[in-house]
C-alpha cells in the first residue's frame, strides 16, 4: 500500500470518528446546561488538583480493592501509555522516521510500551473472570453487577483487547522488517511476536504492517465513539467529576439549599422533582457512573432487601435525562418508521417528567439511612446522598408527601424542639443529683468554663442514652474538666429534619441554635451524639455558626492521654466496637474510641468484619430512627448479627442512636433465643466509667 493511500484512509477514519464523538459530547454538554446551576463547584478546582493526581492518576482509591484495583490501574495506565503509541502511529502515517520530540525512541519508552501491551490483556482477563464469578443471573441481587449493562462491559473489554492486539501486530511487523526504532530488545513483546513472522517476504510484512496500523487507528477511533455513547463515558468524565467534587469526598456536610420565603413564586422549586432540577454536577455524576456496583454492595438498605439501590439512582436518573432530551433541548422526538407505506407512524411515548413516583418509588428514596457508604465506596466520587436528600426535599416541601412516622417526628420538632415531643423541662432528668457539679448556663458561659456539653435529644429523653451522658458527665467532673450545659435552653440541632428533607425547618432550628450559642459566647462544644457533632461542626458554618466542636470520645481519649483519667479497675469483658456512620465515615473519628476502650484493663477488644470507615449502619440515620422498617430485614438485626458473631460480652459504640438500635436488636435476638441475655450494648463512656475509681456515688452508672 502506498503512503498516500495509507494517509488518506487513516485521516478519513480519524476525521469521521472525531466528528461523531464531538457531536455526541456537544449533545451531552447541552443536556448538562439544562440543569440547575452550581457555581460553587468551579471554586473547588484548585484545592482538588492534588486529590486528582493521587486518586485519579495514582489510582489510590481503586487500589484499596487489591485484585480488581490492580487490574483497573494497569488498564488505566496502559490506556495512557497507548496514547503515546497512538501519537507515534499517526505520525508514522506521514513519515516512517517520525518520533515524539524530546522523548524520541529511547529504550525505556519501548520497554514501557511493550510492558503494558503484556499487562493490559492480563487485566482484561481478570475483569472477565470477575464478571463471570459475579454473574447476576447466578447470584441475583447479591451480585454487584445486578442491573448493570454487562454486555456493554464485555464489548469494551473486547475493544481494549483489539486496541492492544492491533498495536502489537503492527510493531511485530516492524520488528520483522528491522524498522522497529527501539535499541536492542527493549521492546521485548514486539520482538518476540515478530520472530514468528520474520520468514515472510518483505512485501507481505509491509502489508501486515500497513493493515494493522490502519486497523489500530480504526479500532481506537471506534472505541472513542463507543465510549461517548455508552456507560464507559466515565473514562472521560471521571477526572472532571473528581475535579469538581467536594473534597474530602462529600461526606458529613449536606449541600445547603437557598430558601427565600419572601420571594418565592410559582416557578420556585425546592429540591428535585424533575431530572433538570438536579444540578449539572449531579447529572455529571450520572454520566460518570461506571455501574461497577460497589455502592450497591455496601448499601445497608439494598443488602437488607429494600428497593433502594444507589447504582440505580444514578442509572435511572441518567436514563430519564436522555429519554427527556428532546423535550429539554426543544427538539422533535424521533418516531418509529412505518412498516407499511400507508401506515401512520405512532407518536413517541413521552418520557416521565416527574421522578416520583414514575422513576423512583417512595420506598426507594425513604429507605436511605444517609450512612454515606455508597459515597465512600464509589471509585469516581459520586454524591448519592445529596441526590437522595434533594428528592426528599421536593417531596416534603413541595408535595407535602412523607411517611406518616416522619410527619410525627417533624411536628414534634416544630412544637417541642425535639423528635420525642417531650417537654423541654425534662431535659435535665439525666443530671439528677449532679446539679451542684454542673454549670447550667443562664446568661453567658462563664470565662472559666472550657466546654459547653451538648447533651442532645437522645441523651436527654431516652433512658438508655441518659445513662451514657451521665457517665460522660461524671468522667468530666472526675477529670476536673470545666463544662456547662444549656439545660432547658438546648434544642434539637435539626439533623433529623434535614435528613428527612425538611430543609426549611432545619435552617430555622439551626439559625436559632447558632444565635443562642453566640449569645452565650460559646467557644468549644463537646457532643455525645455524632449527628449533633456532625451538624454543628460541618453544617452550621454554612449559616455563620463557626464553633470548635469535638466528640465525647475524642475528649475522653485526650483526658486519658494527659493522665487526667486513669482507668484502674479491671473490666473482664470481650468488647466489640461498632463505628457510628456519622462519627467514623462522615468525620474520620476512628482511633479515639478505640484508644479509650484499649486503655481499660481487662478488656479484650475484637473487631467486626465491617468496621472503621467500612462500618455497617445501625439503621437509625437519615431520620430512619423515626420510621418503621416494613420491607426486608431490619438493618439493626443485620448489624447485631455481625456483632454477635464475635461472641462479645459488650457491644460498644459512641452514638446514642446506635446504642438504642443495637440494644433493641439484642432484645429481639434474646427473645428469639438467638443471643445471650448477658450481652450488653454500652457507650464507650459507660465502659470507661466502670474502670475509673470515681470519688462519688455511682449508683446511676451501669
Amino acid at each position: 500500500m502506498d503512503s498516500g493511500t495509507r494517509i488518506t484512509i487513516g485521516l478519513a477514519v480519524i476525521t469521521l470518528a472525531f466528528g461523531l464523538a464531538f457531536k455526541r459530547i456537544a449533545y451531552l454538554i447541552r443536556l448538562l446546561m439544562t440543569a440547575t446551576p452550581d457555581p460553587g463547584r468551579v471554586r473547588n478546582v484548585p484545592k482538588n488538583m492534588k486529590y486528582e493526581f493521587t486518586k485519579v492518576l495514582g489510582q489510590r482509591k481503586l487500589l484499596q480493592w487489591t485484585i480488581p484495583g490492580l487490574a483497573h490501574a494497569l488498564t488505566f495506565w496502559g490506556f495512557l501509555v497507548i496514547q503515546i503509541t497512538l501519537i507515534e502511529t499517526i505520525g508514522e502515517l506521514f513519515s516512517s522516521t517520525f518520533k515524539i520530540p524530546i522523548v524520541g525512541h529511547q529504550a525505556w519508552l519501548g520497554l514501557m510500551e511493550d510492558l503494558f501491551i503484556l499487562l493490559v490483556p492480563i487485566a482484561l482477563v481478570t475483569f472477565a473472570i470477575i464478571r463471570i464469578v459475579q454473574n447476576p443471573h447466578r447470584l441475583g441481587r447479591r451480585s454487584r453487577f445486578f442491573s448493570s449493562h454487562l454486555w456493554q462491559a464485555y464489548g469494551i473489554l473486547f475493544m481494549i483487547f483489539m486496541v492492544v492486539a492491533t498495536l502489537l501486530m503492527a510493531r511485530a511487523a516492524r520488528s520483522a522488517l528491522g524498522t522497529l526504532p527501539y535499541p536492542d530488545n527493549w521492546a521485548f513483546m514486539s520482538v518476540w511476536v515478530g520472530g514468528f513472522i520474520d520468514q515472510l517476504s518483505h512485501g507481505a510484512l509491509r502489508w501486515i504492517e500497513d493493515g494493522f496500523v490502519l486497523g489500530h487507528i480504526a479500532v481506537v477511533m471506534s472505541f472513542l465513539v463507543l465510549v461517548v455513547n455508552s456507560k464507559h463515558m466515565h473514562i472521560f468524565t471521571s477526572p472532571l467529576n473528581v475535579l469538581f467534587g467536594r473534597q474530602p469526598i462529600a461526606l458529613g456536610r449536606l449541600k445547603p439549599l437557598h430558601i427565600d420565603m419572601e420571594n418565592m413564586t410559582d416557578e420556585t422549586v425546592l429540591g428535585v422533582g424533575k431530572v433538570e432540577d438536579f444540578t449539572w454536577k449531579q447529572l455529571l455524576d450520572g454520566f460518570t457512573c461506571t455501574e461497577c456496583g460497589r455502592c450497591q454492595s455496601v448499601c445497608p438498605a439494598w443488602n437488607t432487601g429494600k428497593e433502594l439501590n444507589p447504582k440505580q439512582l444514578m442509572m435511572w436518573s441518567r436514563d430519564n435525562l436522555l429519554a427527556r432530551a428532546p423535550q429539554l433541548l426543544d427538539e422533535p422526538a424521533k418516531t418509529r418508521k412505518p412498516l407499511l407505506a400507508d401506515e401512520a407512524p405512532p407518536p413517541p411515548e413521552p418520557a416521565p417528567v416527574e421522578l416520583m413516583p414514575n422513576v423512583f418509588s417512595d420506598e426507594f428514596i425513604w429507605s436511605c439511612v444517609t450512612c454515606g457508604a455508597c459515597v465512600q465506596e464509589c471509585p469516581v466520587d459520586i454524591e448519592h446522598v445529596d441526590a437522595i436528600v434533594d428528592l426528599r426535599r421536593y417531596q416534603v416541601m413541595m408535595e407535602s408527601k412523607f411517611p406518616a412516622e416522619a410527619g410525627t417526628m417533624l411536628r414534634n420538632l416544630e412544637n417541642s424542639g425535639n423528635p420525642w415531643g417531650a417537654s423541654a423541662a425534662d431535659r435535665l432528668g439525666w443530671a439528677r443529683g449532679l446539679e451542684d457539679d454542673i454549670v447550667i448556663v443562664n446568661g453567658r458561659v462563664p470565662p472559666d468554663v472550657e466546654y459547653l456539653y451538648w447533651v442532645g435529644c437522645a441523651g436527654a429523653f431516652d433512658d438508655r442514652a441518659k445513662k451514657a451522658v451521665r457517665a460522660f458527665a461524671e468522667l468530666m467532673i472526675h477529670a476536673g474538666v470545666s463544662f456547662a450545659i444549656l439545660g432547658t435552653q438546648e434544642s434539637c440541632t435539626g439533623d433529623p429534619a434535614r435528613r428527612a428533607g425538611n430543609e426549611y425547618l432545619y435552617q430555622e432550628m439551626a439559625k436559632a441554635n447558632i444565635a443562642t450559642l453566640k449569645e452565650k459566647r460559646v467557644r468549644k462544644i463537646v457532643a455525645s451524639c455524632p449527628h449533633c457533632f456532625n451538624t454543628m461542626a460541618r453544617e452550621y458554618p454554612d449559616f455563620g455558626g463557626d464553633f470548635e466542636v469535638i466528640h465525647h470520645t475524642e475528649l475522653l481519649a485526650q483526658l486519658i492521654k494527659e493522665g487526667k483519667i486513669r482507668p484502674t479497675e479491671n473490666v473482664d469483658a470481650k468488647v466489640t466496637y461498632h463505628d457510628p456512620c456519622y462519627l467514623a465515615r462522615h468525620n474520620d473519628v476512628l482511633k479515639q474510641p478505640r484508644a479509650v476502650v484499649g486503655a481499660i484493663p481487662g478488656v479484650r477488644s475484637t473487631e467486626m468484619h465491617r468496621c472503621k470507615k467500612g462500618t455497617f449502619c445501625c439503621g437509625a440515620g437519615g431520620a430512619r430512627m423515626w420510621m418503621e422498617e416494613t420491607v426486608g430485614k431490619r438493618i439493626n438485626h443485620e448489624r447485631i448479627e455481625e456483632a454477635l458473631s464475635t461472641d462479645p460480652d459488650i457491644v460498644s459504640t459512641g452514638c446514642p442512636y446506635c446504642m438504642i438500635m443495637l440494644d433493641d436488636a439484642v432484645k429481639d435476638k434474646v427473645q428469639k433465643k438467638e443471643a445471650s441475655e448477658n450481652v450488653q450494648v454500652l457507650d464507650v463512656a459507660q465502659i470507661l466509667a466502670r474502670s475509673v475509681a470515681l470519688n462519688r456515688r455511682r449508683s446511676n452508672v451501669p
